[in-house]
């Protein structure tokens, strides 16, 4: 049997599935082949990040994932102990009062969340919209090109037909290599025990709430990870950081419950309702791809199969779903006749250098890591010097503030724990509350469907230039305190964006800023504008 479509997508993980729901909000057909029949009930990723959780806010399903989670705030603390039930090394609170929260509050409409990824997939696929289509134990064996697109065809023989292929099929698919999508490698970190399992902890966690808890010992050094205190449900990852600890976790039976009683610091029958789950092992470290788009142009690579990086900082599954999101509004671009096939590049050359920079973040992360676990647990040199590993924690910056215009010489991040607002080129266009009719909406929310032309009150004109211009879904905003357009109640937006006189900000579908146009010339600025986002030139935003 053969099936049509606009896009063809391998791998129903959160990237895969959020590029689905991303490109159907663009009006772009997909169908999705999952290899496995069934969810996973690991969890795997556990944070969702400030900017991720803007995304899913954007599909409408945020409110889910908070209640199907953990909001980080109730959780916004990282403890060190030699054992749950033992002495408390150090604590570094994330947000640590009322006032920071505020403050961290107002960079965006949203806050983050730990909820597992094996939640957020089914969460997305029960929100699967109509255009979509996910075809489970559709294992894809071939991808071969064809006159108009891709044929892909799985394991019992029904067959895809596409425009184009996006692999989102994670480290170990294999289809990549079959399209000239050679993957490159680092040097391994080292490989984790992972132990899924519900117990009632609050003995010992009950006012000392957590994301993290780092314990230190002679049988387990590894950290406990808050999946669901509210059911109970938890996560032990242990790093092998000798080749003893290798032969102990990898090379011979291991009695799992043991593990777990050595970092609560109880026995078995201490701990209420203890069961494990599931177990997995893996190899810590980076890897890559030497190109994200085949030398044909029709497949492109996202999330895991694109890039992977040591889980020492939470990055994996949110630079998945923040490559889809990039990915979609230039797809449905293309397909839509709106742009050349060239702007398919920009995707690459765009998300490649935030991605290799969280992946070398992480490893710092996993490096420092590797050092405090094999410290000695002395509480005193813990408190002196816990907050130099805030970076590892506290990324806000990093989250909010990347950007796809770096000056020459600068990294994509400037500052990874502050997060500094900016409405120039290449970063995302910042959040300010506004008020739409009575409506509280954010400045992001203004470009969801589309481009959108943000001006302030010396900008009206750009109302009339922006109905005459052919060829982007443009909606045009005049903010101010007063007027039809929506109101700055705050004075957030006017300070966030500094716009002078009929000065404007041109915003991409994913939220970046495109352009910055002074509002001299405004048919002339906006249509230069609109040009090269339609013929995609190498400059990027400018």
């Amino acid at each position: 049997m053969t099936t049509t479509t606009d896009v063809v997508i391998v791998g129903a993980g959160p990237t895969g599935l959020a590029l689905a729901h991303f490109l159907a909000g663009h009006g772009v057909r997909t169908i999705i082949l999952e290899r496995r029949p069934t969810p996973s009930g690991h969890p795997r990723a556990t944070v969702i990040n400030t900017r991720t959780m803007e995304l899913l806010r954007h599909l409408g399903v945020d409110a889910e994932v908070r209640r199907a989670g953990v909001p980080l705030e109730n959780t916004a603390r990282i403890t060190w102990c030699t054992q749950l039930a033992g002495t408390e090394l150090a604590g570094l609170d994330i947000i640590g009062s009322a006032a920071a929260l505020m403050e961290r509050a107002g960079n965006s409409p949203v806050l983050p969340v730990i909820c597992s990824q094996n939640r957020v997939e089914a969460l997305l696929v029960d929100r699967l919209p109509e255009s979509a289509r996910l075809i489970r134990g559709g294992t894809a064996d071939e991808l071969t090109t064809t006159e108009h697109g891709v044929r892909v065809r799985t394991q019992d023989q029904e067959t895809v037909e596409a425009r184009y292929a996006v692999l989102a099929e994670g480290l170990h698919g294999s289809l990549r290599e079959t399209v000239g999508l050679k993957r490159t490698e680092a040097t391994p970190l080292g490989r984790l025990l992972d132990i899924h399992f519900s117990a009632d902890l609050t003995p010992w966690t009950a006012g000392r709430e957590s994301a993290l808890y780092w314990v230190l010992n002679d049988t387990v050094r590894g950290v406990l990870i808050t999946v669901d205190p509210k059911r109970g449900e938890w996560l032990l990852e242990i790093p092998a950081l000798t080749p003893d600890e290798e032969h102990t976790y990898f090379e011979q039976e291991v009695d799992h419950r043991k593990l777990i009683e050595a970092a609560v610091g109880e026995a078995g029958d201490a701990i209420k309702d203890l069961q494990i789950h599931s177990v997995r092992t893996w190899v810590m470290g980076s890897t890559g791809l030497e190109s994200w788009r085949s030398a044909d142009g029709r497949v492109l690579a996202a999330g895991d199969a694109a890039h992977t990086f040591p889980p020492t900082g939470g990055f994996g599954m949110n630079t998945g779903i923040q490559d889809a999101h990039n990915l979609a509004w230039k797809l449905a671009a293309v397909l839509g006749g709106g742009a050349s096939d060239a702007l398919l590049d920009s995707y690459e050359r765009e998300r490649r250098p935030v991605a290799e920079f969280n992946a070398w973040h992480s490893e710092h992360n996993a490096r420092q890591k590797r050092g405090l676990l094999q410290s000695e647990a002395d509480p005193a040199e813990f408190a002196r010097t816990i907050d130099q590993h805030r970076p590892h924690f506290d990324f806000e910056g990093q989250t909010l503030g990347f950007t796809y215009e770096p000056a020459p010489g600068e990294p994509v991040v400037r500052d990874i724990v502050t997060y500094h607002p900016t409405a120039q080129p290449g970063h995302r266009a910042p959040h300010a509350w506004l008020d739409r009719d009575g409506e509280r909406i954010s400045a992001t929310d203004l470009a969801r469907d589309g481009f959108a032309l943000l001006t302030g009150p010396g900008g009206a004109v750009w109302e009339q230039v922006g109905r005459e211009i052919a060829g982007l879904p443009l909606t045009v905003a005049v903010i101010g305190a007063g007027g039809s357009g929506p109101r700055d109640v705050t004075g957030v937006f006017a300070s966030a964006y500094d716009l002078r006189g009929a000065e404007a900000v041109l915003v991409r579908p994913d939220g970046h800023v495109h352009a910055r146009l002074p509002g001299a010339d405004p048919h002339q600025e906006l249509r230069q504008a609109a040009g090269r986002i339609t013929r995609s030139e190498a400059e990027g935003p400018s």
